[in-house]
């Protein structure tokens, strides 16, 4: 891994967020229009039910490309509109949702997503609502308690383990980054961490990113997320899975991927020639 104090993160972090600006169709009021929600995430008030909605939303992305689901997921908000609701679902309900064919079909996140509404619906009786679930925990205190919290929601809720648990967390608005496998590709590309399996390592580098740019956490995910997400509107997809675009990345120069790549480097110096 590369040496933090060589590095400031706060400029590749940076230089990601500049190269993203640089390469969409959005100008800057647009791009802060659909995109400064989430410098905000921390400061929401949430209901018991939109912390249900994160929780279906979490599920039918796990295991999925973004650009997949976002096809469906209004459809998916329709048929798992609140926990109220869904607690009360069958083996009828579940399939008459499976002959809707605008909806992604797999049973199995159906019924997470049932089994977590009488879960959250348990735990409001238990602690009055979700906040006070979560505030008994303090995750914000310190790492052992994000830590206790962390292993709560993975014993609470269906679908939701090492890396689904980090997801729900950050879009609550907690000091975490979600490691999924597009920011761990990008941070081991970067030499960041010492592969795409070091949790721990990424959830670090997000906050440190966060603390020198000043950017709140939720932000710092969101856009290391769109260097590398495929099909995003509007957006130029640059640290993709399959054929990055280093010839427009700006971070090129820390990057362990392109400088061990010779042919990349020769792609680069001859689009420069031309």
């Amino acid at each position: 891994m590369v040496n933090e104090t060589t590095i400031d993160l706060g400029i590749i972090f940076e230089e990601i967020h500049q190269t993203i600006l640089k390469h969409t169709v959005l100008d800057k009021t647009e791009f802060e229009k659909e995109y400064g929600k989430y410098k905000y995430y921390e400061n929401r008030v949430l209901s018991d039910n939109d912390y249900f909605n994160i929780l279906v939303d979490i599920i039918f992305y796990s295991g999925f490309k973004a650009s997949t689901v976002n096809k469906y997921i209004d459809n998916i908000h329709k048929h798992f509109p609140s926990y109220l609701i869904v607690q009360n679902y069958n083996q009828d309900d579940i399939d008459q949702i499976m002959k809707d064919s605008n909806i992604i079909k797999n049973e199995r996140k159906m019924w997470a997503c049932v089994n977590n509404a009488k879960k959250v619906d348990e735990i409001i009786r238990r602690y009055g609502s979700i906040q006070e679930y979560i505030n008994y925990f303090e995750p914000s205190k310190n790492q052992a308690s994000l830590a206790k919290f962390k292993k709560s929601i993975e014993t609470q809720f269906d679908f939701i383990g090492g890396i689904t648990s980090y997801h729900f967390m950050t879009d609550i608005g907690l000091n975490v980054i979600k490691p999924d496998r597009v920011i761990m590709r990008l941070l081991t590309r970067l030499g960041l961490v010492d592969s795409d399996k070091a949790l721990d390592q990424a959830i670090e580098i997000g906050r440190t990113m966060s603390k020198l740019s000043g950017y709140p956490i939720r932000y710092i995910d969101l856009i290391l997320v769109l260097y590398g997400q495929l099909n995003q509107k509007g957006i130029t997809s640059i640290c993709t899975e399959s054929n990055p675009k280093c010839h427009l990345c700006g971070v090129k120069s820390y990057c362990n991927y392109f400088i061990q790549k010779p042919q990349l480097t020769e792609s680069l110096i001859q689009s420069k020639s031309k």
